[in-house]
């Protein structure tokens, strides 16, 4: 109704505000533009009028839904995983339900609770959460009216960051991306829950597939101990050269600003062991970093350059003395993040036979023998950062089991089990040639399968990362069909034609790697393709003709975050907390406004800022900010 109502206001003056729910992912038409008119054009010092803010929702980075008078959104609370329901007009929470309890995550970024937005249609709404619950409620009363298992029901094995999707509704559809071979997508009925169709997508091929030795960020593929190969389909170790043990540099910790290791005092030689594993990572100056070991500074440390390329081995040998018990490396990042294999501590002193080598293979989860028979200890001692095992494989990037055309043993994960099909990313319609279609990035390739069938019509696989971490939503726009993702990857564009057997070919219009758009998702808005360019280390935000593909501008004055527009400007929320407003412009960066939230978390701001009915709403984990800006108001 509120839609009806703006329209009919437009008709009657071009000066009235129009007021617009936002009922889904990335707003009415998933492409997160807002149709809203009459609101702030500029934002007073300290940013818009805070309207009201509610705390203690629970974890999550869930971007709220807002439809007939309520906001919607997911959490992890008190243990479990919770829908809740809010007043539009207050934040009061109305209700909340359990979807059962909240999935644990290894992997520390976003393990605070659900990433996907509640989807309102009508009288109900839909979600999915990190579990692989879908589930229907009713919207007034939070009711769960049915509920299945991307994972139990239809095969699914959760992404490394469990799943984040935003489920589609279309007529009497809801659609998923299980992940599955036999259930890639699933079509269910939306009132019943019951399967309508299932995409099957075992046997598609991958012409683009990188080489079984492709690494991935900061994650290398760990063959059997002791650099044995294996055979099959079993994954395979990543060819790593100048050493005799190319095993112990598959795994490895980074990110991380130290290391500390207990030590009588004494003299030690310490072995620094590295090698650049990273596909996207193909020439020096790309991975430099910082690091000291007992005071002794190595800068502008850069891995690819020290071993002479990639996946080549290199130790860095420093002699050091422990005066106070404890041996100490430090790391700081410079470009992308600190990377290491592993460390070996080896005693000067031949007098003392108590002293032993110790030897760490960073990243592993269990003892490593190399070839002089010495054993390696599991990661240990590390401060920050993240471990990579390596339990994965890398011979394809297609659809399917390991052994299938096109499926080669992506990886199941750490820890092994099934591959995981399913990305990040969220299922958009589109309507192209008198074919309605779903359009999906999944963990290897940008899929588009019919609406009636389920079947798989084209793919593109260009724009999915070596390490299958696809988050942002396909756009549709002009005839194109554009995807993009980070970690060395890119954003391409796509022109479908039809053939003669009623599938489609996709054309390849341009590809440019200036778009590795991360999870912040990306807007066109007359012609210009507007978005954040990094990954882990960082982004800058950049324009590029959506035609061409041609860089337009990119100002590190932008910073990496979420996007959304309405009403002629740009709203940007940093991962790093900043508010910002900007003038669209092909001209260049052009920042209006920025303001700081209150009492900010320690943790990356990932949930996407949306807009409702004259409201712009932040969410910081557990709490919930509601701005006001309606022009008129202020």
């Amino acid at each position: 109704m509120r839609r009806i109502t703006c329209y009919l206001a437009l008709l009657l003056s071009s000066q009235v505000a129009c007021a617009e729910d936002w009922p889904q992912w990335q707003g009415p038409n998933r492409n997160a533009v807002s149709s809203e008119t009459g609101l702030l054009k500029t934002w007073p010092e300290g940013g818009p009028r805070l309207a009201w803010r509610i705390e203690g929702l629970g974890g999550g980075d869930s971007a709220p839904a807002v439809a007939g008078g309520k906001i919607y959104g997911l959490s992890n609370r008190d243990g479990q995983e919770i829908v809740w329901a809010l007043s539009e007009v207050d934040g009061k929470e109305l209700w909340a339900s359990s979807l059962g309890d909240a999935q644990p995550q290894d992997v520390p970024q976003s393990k605070e609770g659900p990433g996907g937005t509640p989807t309102v249609d009508g009288n109900r709404i839909y979600v999915i959460g990190m579990s692989g619950r879908i589930a229907c409620l009713d919207a007034n009363e939070g009711k769960v009216l049915w509920k299945k298992s991307l994972k139990e029901d239809f095969g699914g094995t959760a992404p490394m960051w469990n799943f984040r999707e935003s489920p589609l509704i279309d007529g009497d559809k809801v659609i998923c991306t299980p992940g599955a071979s036999s259930a890639m997508l699933v079509a269910l009925n939306k009132n019943s829950g019951e399967v309508i169709w299932k995409t099957t997508a075992a046997a598609i091929t991958t012409p683009n597939a990188p080489a079984a030795t492709a690494s991935r960020p900061n994650e290398g593929e760990r063959g059997p101990r002791g650099g044995q190969p294996q055979s099959g389909n079993a994954p395979q170790a990543a060819v790593v050269t100048g050493t005799e043990d190319s095993t112990l540099y598959v795994s490895e910790h980074w990110g991380m600003t130290g290391f500390n290791q207990k030590l009588p005092n004494g003299k030690y030689q310490v072995n620094l062991h590295f090698a650049e594993t990273y596909q996207g990572i193909t020439t020096t100056g790309q991975r430099v970093f910082t690091f000291t070991v007992q005071g002794k500074e190595f800068k502008d440390f850069d891995p690819f350059q020290k071993a002479g390329g990639l996946r080549k081995a290199y130790v860095e040998s420093v002699p050091v003395e422990v005066t106070d018990g404890e041996l100490k490396i430090t790391f700081k990042q410079q470009v992308e993040n600190p990377a290491i294999k592993a460390i070996e501590i080896l005693p000067q002193d031949s007098s003392n036979k108590d002293l032993k080598p110790i030897r760490i293979n960073a990243g592993a989860s269990e003892p490593f023998t190399d070839s002089k028979k010495q054993v390696w200890s599991p990661d240990q001692g590390f401060v920050g950062g993240q471990v990579n095992p390596g339990t994965f494989g890398m011979a394809g990037r297609g659809f399917g089991p390991p052994g299938n055309a096109g499926g080669g043993g992506r990886r199941g994960g750490f820890g092994g089990g099934g591959r995981a099909g399913a990305a990040y990313s969220s299922i958009i319609a589109i309507d192209h040639e008198g074919s309605r279609q779903y359009v999906q990035m999944t963990s290897s390739a940008v899929v588009g399968v019919s609406a009636d069938t389920g079947e798989i019509l084209w793919q593109y696989n260009k724009p999915s990362n070596g390490m299958g971490i696809n988050c942002s939503t396909p756009i549709y726009q002009d005839g194109l069909v554009f995807a993009a993702s980070a970690y060395g990857a890119g954003g391409g564009a796509v022109k479908l034609k039809k053939t003669s057997d009623g599938k489609f070919e996709a054309e390849e219009v341009y590809f440019t790697t200036s778009m590795q758009n991360h999870h912040g998702g990306m807007i066109v808005i007359d012609g210009a393709l507007y978005g954040a360019n990094g990954g882990n280390g960082g982004g800058i935000m950049t324009c590029i003709d959506f035609q061409t593909g041609k860089i337009l501008w990119r100002d590190r004055k932008g910073p990496k975050g979420a996007l959304l527009y309405a009403d002629g400007r740009l709203y940007l929320r940093s991962e790093e907390g900043p508010i910002v407003l900007i003038e669209p412009s092909k001209e260049g960066y052009k920042e209006l406004a920025r303001f700081e939230q209150p009492d900010r978390t320690n943790v990356p701001a990932w949930a996407h800022p949306i807009i409702a009915n004259g409201k712009l709403y932040i969410r910081d984990q557990g709490m919930l900010l509601c701005y006001d800006v309606q022009a008129s108001k202020q």
